[in-house]
């Protein structure tokens, strides 16, 4: 072999120790990050389970531990269900977003029948009708509509009959309420809702 040839044969043999080297050096670092790690959980562990316990003990709390290896067992055993539980959720999740722009829509379109009921006047109509005298008077009238029934006899009257009640005052008032009722029903030329 030649002198070249040897030189290049250590000088790769150097590179390939230096990789093995590098490797070795970056599998302690990895385990001295790992060990320390598992140092600091099981810190954090320590203190997590002495809260715990601590809680525990404050709040009067009797722990078997026996109870422990029987839940476990439970959980696995319902594993399906707690993963179906976990789908149901993510397509409850799923749902509420694709329907929340419809219901957002929704609301904006009665929010806009409203104001066009308002505008009409629908809701004033809504407000008169709860004033005490209209109600007072509404139930009047279901009372007399209820208890007044035809009747044969009082009911067929002739014109002059019904001309000498007319001039009975009772009668003309009633007469001339009622018209100014029908009057004030009616819509107004040019302003009809």
């Amino acid at each position: 072999m030649s002198e070249n040839n040897i030189q290049e044969q250590i000088s790769e043999l150097n590179r390939k120790l230096d990789m093995i080297l590098e490797n070795i050096e970056q599998q302690r670092r990895n385990r001295e990050k790992v060990d320390d790690l598992v140092a600091d959980l099981s810190i954090v562990a320590k203190d997590a389970f002495h809260h715990t316990v601590v809680m525990l003990d404050k709040s009067q709390v009797d722990f078997d531990h026996s109870g422990i290896p029987m839940l476990l067992i439970k959980i696995l055993q319902n594993i399906d269900t707690f993963y179906e539980m976990l789908e149901m959720l993510e397509s409850a999740r799923d749902f509420m977003k694709d329907i929340s722009p419809i219901l957002h829509q929704v609301g904006l379109d009665a929010v806009n029948k409203m104001n066009e009921f308002d505008q009409k006047g629908y809701f004033e109509i809504i407000r008169n009708l709860t004033q005490p005298d209209v109600i007072a008077a509404l139930g009047r009238t279901s009372k007399a509509l209820a208890e007044t029934k035809m009747d044969e006899k009082l009911d067929n009257r002739s014109l002059f009959g019904l001309l000498k009640q007319i001039n009975s005052p009772d009668v003309r008032r009633s007469l001339s309420y009622t018209l100014r009722l029908v009057q004030a029903m009616q819509p107004e030329k040019g302003n009809s809702r």
